[in-house]
């Protein structure tokens, strides 16, 4: 190998490593990301505190399901501190209805429903998971907390809904995100777990 050809491996070579370390740093569990990028418009948020927690979820996940009412437990203990922000990250190649669950949670918040509706997804998870179309099932939910169905119905099919799912799915995809739920606080990720214990470090 003459000079010249050592020179150019060595120069690839650094910047293969330089370009990992940076993959590595930013996506390392406790690198803090700017807030925008994990939050975005916060359309589909709860309270006003200055913290703020983001869920990336997927209706027809099990365990967002199992977490839900707990998740809800913890949020009450900091009213007033915590703005909890929801986002869409349907898992399509594993759940078959998660697209179309975020889709009508998204119909829903066209009427100001859209936690009440996400309550009635996880509550109602097994009646409508295995459907081969579950848009009855979905209508029937909106039916039940007062929606217009005929409305619900449309928006369900609609570019704008679909669109701003499909916004929330980039955004996971850009953060690497491979699983549901994904939390994340003040722009870094927490598990569930450390969830409780690491509000209560930011909000004393």
């Amino acid at each position: 190998m003459n000079l010249k050809t050592m020179m150019t491996f060595m120069g690839v070579t650094i910047g293969i490593l330089v370009g990992v370390g940076a993959l590595l740093w930013q996506f390392g569990s406790g690198a803090a990301k700017p807030l925008d990028d994990v939050a975005g418009d916060m359309r589909l948020k709860r309270g006003e505190g200055s913290v703020v927690v983001v869920e990336f979820s997927d209706f027809q996940c099990p365990a967002c399901a199992s977490i839900h009412q707990p998740l809800k437990q913890v949020l009450a203990k900091f009213e007033g501190k915590v703005t909890f922000v929801h986002r869409h990250f349907p898992l399509t190649s594993i759940h078959k209805n998660a697209l179309s669950s975020s889709h009508a949670a998204e119909a829903a918040y066209n009427q100001g429903k859209f936690f009440e509706y996400g309550d009635a997804l996880f509550a109602k998870q097994s009646e409508w998971e295995g459907l081969a179309n579950p848009t009855d099932a979905y209508v029937a939910y909106a039916k039940e907390l007062g929606m217009d169905t005929s409305k619900f119905e449309s928006d369900l099919k609609s570019n704008e809904v679909a669109e701003r799912v499909s916004t929330d799915m980039i955004y996971a995809n850009r953060n690497a995100l491979s699983g549901t739920p994904t939390f994340f606080v003040n722009g870094a990720k927490v598990d569930f777990t450390n969830l409780e214990t690491r509000l209560l470090e930011l909000t004393k």
